[in-house]
């Protein structure tokens, strides 16, 4: 089977392009685990702060105590200063990484926030309701299908922002090239049109249309042309690639295809729902989200 080439769009670019973008981020919250490194997460949200012109909101999440064998047996004074050593360890874990975010607000000169939560608080999801980006780290793995949701699969599923899970160990500061997958659904709509701010002011867009022969229905009949045209007049540096799965793992493909085309930052509906403390991804989101090796902006 031929590979089909890359079919720039739009065919008439001088009528397409009329102007400057005109999205913005004026508020980004990064949630900062004070269990992991977080020097990566931080400079690309600093970076993203300062090109956008935006307040950079750090919210620290305080680590859970370390309590060894020996300290669970502690009575009265002993555990006074049990308590008063916890409490010693966990300031400092948040200073460290106060002042990275410090460093980083100062190089930047950008306009900044700090918050502090307690182990266990109940108020984590509040912090990003009223952001217009927010930033968290990338789940480690999948663990099982059903059960209660971590942070990042929690404000995915219920915060109705756009969120960016940023991988340990990555080095994607500066968002240039955006790999946009693309389906014509509620979730893939939204998701485009959260990240327009990034989309703008990136260098290179590519739009990823996957197995549109299976599902023809809302592409019309050059799927992708049309979410290009209207990508074009915000001012987006648009191109649209059609591929077939042939029956492989389309959460892969996409992964593959991020990675040929040098993106830093992929952009995806996420599908999936909750029941009672239950959560459960679709097959496509729940590869990205565990497996991918650059930052994904991810909307429901």
């Amino acid at each position: 089977m031929a590979k089909k080439k890359s079919t720039l769009f739009p065919a008439e670019p001088a009528a397409l392009v009329i102007g400057q973008g005109t999205a913005q981020l004026a508020e980004i919250v990064v949630f900062v685990d004070g269990r992991a490194e977080a020097k990566g997460i931080q400079e690309f949200a600093g970076e993203l702060a300062r090109e956008h012109g935006a307040r950079l909101i750090s919210v620290f999440l305080q680590p859970e105590p370390a309590v060894t064998p020996a300290e669970t047996f502690a009575r009265g004074k002993g555990m006074r200063s049990t308590i008063e050593a916890h409490q010693a360890q966990l300031e400092h874990i948040e200073a460290e990484h106060r002042t990275l975010f410090e460093n980083i607000v100062r190089r930047h000169g950008i306009r900044s926030e700090w918050r502090s939560l307690p182990y266990l608080s109940t108020e984590v999801g509040v912090h990003a309701y009223y952001a217009d980006l927010v930033v968290v780290a990338r789940p480690e793995s999948a663990g099982q299908a059903a059960g209660p949701p971590g942070l990042a699969e929690s404000l995915i599923l219920s915060s109705g922002r756009p969120i960016i899970v940023y991988p340990a160990g990555s080095t994607v500061s500066q968002v240039r090239r955006i790999l946009v997958g693309w389906n014509t659904t509620r979730e893939s709509i939204r998701a485009t049109a959260d990240a327009l701010p990034l989309l703008e002011k990136a260098e290179a867009v590519e739009v990823l249309v996957v197995d549109h022969q299976r599902r023809p229905e809302g592409h019309g009949q050059e799927p992708g042309a049309d979410i290009a045209r209207h990508l074009a007049r915000h001012a987006v540096r648009v191109e649209v690639r059609r591929l077939s799965s042939d029956g492989k793992d389309v959460g892969g493909l996409l992964l593959s295809q991020a990675t040929a085309f040098r993106a830093d930052l992929m952009v995806m509906g996420a599908y999936g729902h909750t029941q009672l403390r239950e959560w459960m991804f679709g097959g496509v989101t729940r590869t990205v989200l565990y497996e991918a090796g650059l930052p994904v902006l991810m909307s429901r």
